[in-house]
């Protein structure tokens, strides 16, 4: 997700109508010290008559600005024959939730399949002491870079950790991946603007920047090519949790839980140490790292875009090469060994198959006769793939028809990995006529784009001295050449298998409920594919039936509309962010909010977001059926209606500044 673009910007401008600007600690000609304190309190109710205390979130921001180089002088007083000037920007930030010590009840009561989550699993308390106490604590800067804007050459460099911000996107993003997200303690629900921002859940890495200015090339204007580079020191794929945390994903952790039912606690576990793995293969870490080391030559992560004016228009042409992190995409997360794979195992020098050495390696290697590559190890590894992209992003003012500014940005990613049903995995294989345990992976690219307007709107009934700010979206996803599930109807084919037409022939199906294969032994009857399957419903491995409902839709769509509004000279700014996906049984959610400048120092928001499933016309009783083909559960890409039905939520935030 982008920074909000236009829309952060005119919130945090137009803020700055307030009396005053708000004053920092120090501040010099060269020097400013500043910061803020903010405290957000959030309540979730789920229904009007069910609240939930959730986060009470304490943090203080420190940032410091000190320009020691200008005009070619270090402190003032000593040349610097090759550079003009040269900044340093820190930013520090310290968190406290005291959620985690007042441990309130909370409201999830079921996972995002609809499995029922027992009240002490949902508790807080379930969580170990020593891992409340890392939750509640969040301390470390942010951001710590140096500007070198060189004497002789167009070249400016920042390098340092940071931000690294591409794109025309506002909320979902596409070019915007240098910073990879924290999703762990508010999820994407940093919204509306200005009062709650992307800034704050982008994680900064250390990187190189520089941009070569080439001021204009033939008719095209402030040209320049920007690139970054990551070493990969610090990079990673992002953070996500689960519950019993408020925000994490609508499931108990799926390695290892307090209710048992995690891969690690299961039935492939029972020849490990205590019947429980202690990691996934190769030493791998879910969201964290893949099977690689974090040095530049395994793990860098690079970026270059062309940016140039041609008339009234702006235009990148962007390329990036990085380890794909979750965007929002149904891709694979973790992946097992191709069951026809031999693999080659160090420790007896000689290559096994993946039956014989997924069997083996869950082993405890203390154990009489344990395999000598026994390593306590589930036999799947979470893996980050490096992709490439290719992306083009533009905006262009219109003043004649619309008065608006027109955005749009699309990229290709290239080689995505998505779990095919059709393929199998060393013993997490499919049985025929049988229910999907994790599948193996097929590659695909995918297509991505976003068009949008931004327009300055007087709306005179409801404020006669300023204009509205009002921005759409309209996003798609589409999958290029993906494979649809196909499964015969009553396990009765068009064809037989000496190519006869079939005369109890009924139809295929995409019915998650209808298996492909039959009760005979065969995996696929003539004309069947399982096809590509999500993420997102993927089976307790101990309890499987009735799972693998995520069927991927190769199209997928999203729009959003945002207004934001001015008053009393600046100091109460409301603001709206709808958003709908109309192909996954319009999932939406609203989010409300206005921000109150008491003073220039002191402010007050308070936000309401309303998320639920159903069509526009018919939201209370939308996708509510238990008769519908995926049990009443959605899954959707987005994470709206589906992933986090049933968290709507209201908060209260007090920040002073200084």
């Amino acid at each position: 997700m982008k920074r909000f673009s236009t829309f952060l910007k005119v919130g945090v401008c137009l803020a700055a109508m307030a009396p005053s600007y708000a004053h920092a600690i120090y501040r010099s000609n060269s020097v400013d010290f500043g910061g803020n304190v903010k405290t957000t309190n959030i309540f979730r109710n789920p229904d009007i008559d069910q609240w939930g205390f959730i986060m009470q979130r304490n943090s203080l921001k420190l940032r410091l600005e000190w320009k020691w180089l200008q005009r070619g002088k270090a402190f003032g007083r000593w040349n610097m024959p090759w550079l003009e000037r040269s900044d340093i920007f820190v930013l520090y930030r310290g968190v406290y939730d005291s959620i985690y010590d007042i441990t309130p009840g909370q409201t999830d009561r079921s996972d995002i399949s609809g499995d029922v989550i027992e009240p002490q699993f949902a508790a807080l308390e379930s969580i170990p002491k020593s891992q409340r106490d890392e939750y509640k604590f969040n301390n470390l800067i942010r951001e710590a870079y140096i500007d070198l804007y060189l004497k002789n050459l167009p070249l400016t460099l920042r390098i340092g950790k940071q931000q690294v911000v591409w794109g025309e996107t506002d909320g979902f993003r596409m070019l915007d991946r240098a910073n990879t997200l924290d999703l762990s303690w508010h999820f994407f629900q940093e919204l509306p603007p200005p009062g709650f921002g992307f800034d704050e859940i982008r994680q900064p890495f250390f990187m190189v920047k520089g941009l070569w200015d080439f001021r204009e090339i033939g008719p095209l204007s402030q040209t320049f090519v920007e690139a970054y580079w990551n070493p990969g020191f610090d990079w990673n794929p992002g953070k996500i949790a689960f519950l019993p945390r408020p925000w994490g994903v609508r499931l108990l952790d799926p390695l290892e839980n307090a209710k048992g039912t995690g891969v690690f606690q299961s039935s492939f576990c029972r020849n490990a140490s205590g019947g429980t793995c202690d990691s996934l293969l190769n030493g791998t870490r879910l969201f964290n790292q893949g099977n690689y080391e974090k040095n530049p030559l395994e793990n860098s992560q690079f970026g270059v875009r062309f940016h140039f004016l041609a008339g009234a228009s702006e235009w990148t042409v962007n390329y990036l090469y990085q380890r794909f992190s979750p965007d929002g995409s149904p891709t694979a997360l973790i992946r097992g060994v191709p069951e026809d794979k031999m693999v080659y195992v160090p420790e007896i020098g000689q290559e096994l198959d993946a039956t014989t050495f997924c069997d083996g390696v869950s082993y405890d290697p203390a154990q009489a006769g344990a395999p000598a590559w026994a390593k306590n190890e589930f036999c799947a590894e979470y893996f980050a793939p490096y992709i490439h992209t290719i992306g083009l992003s533009a905006n262009y003012f219109e003043g004649e028809w619309t008065q608006a500014v027109w955005r749009l940005e699309t990229i290709v990613d290239f080689d995505l990995p998505f779990y095919n049903g059709d393929k199998q995995n060393a013993l997490l294989g499919r049985s025929p006529n049988g229910p999907i345990l994790l599948p193996g992976i097929s590659n695909r690219n995918m297509w991505k784009g976003m068009l949008a307007f931004d327009r300055p709107t007087w709306i005179r009934w409801l404020n006669k001295k300023t204009t509205f700010f009002l921005s759409g979206q309209f996003f798609w996803h589409y999958i290029i050449n993906m494979e649809r599930r196909r499964c015969a109807i009553g396990d009765q084919p068009e064809y037989l298998s000496n190519g006869d037409k079939n005369p109890n022939f009924i139809g295929y199906s995409a019915d998650p409920s209808v298996n492909c294969g039959d009760d005979n032994g065969n995996f696929l009857l003539p004309g069947e594919q399982t096809g590509f399957i999500g993420p997102l419903d993927l089976p307790k491995l101990d309890a499987p039936a009735g799972k693998g409902r995520d069927t991927i839709h190769q199209w997928e769509m999203l729009m959003t509309f945002a207004a934001l509004g001015f008053y009393r000279g600046g100091t109460l700014v409301p603001a709206m962010i709808y958003l709908m996906d109309p192909v996954n049984s319009f999932s939406q959610e609203l989010a409300l909010g206005a921000d109150w400048f008491y003073t220039p120092d002191l402010s007050v928001n308070l936000t309401t977001r309303l998320i639920w499933a159903g069509a526009p016309w018919d939201p209370y009783n939308g996708h509510k059926n238990n008769n519908d083909t995926d049990n009443g559960e959605l899954f959707e890409p987005w994470f709206l209606g589906g992933g986090n039905r049933g968290r709507s939520e209201t908060s209260v935030q007090l920040t002073w500044q200084f």
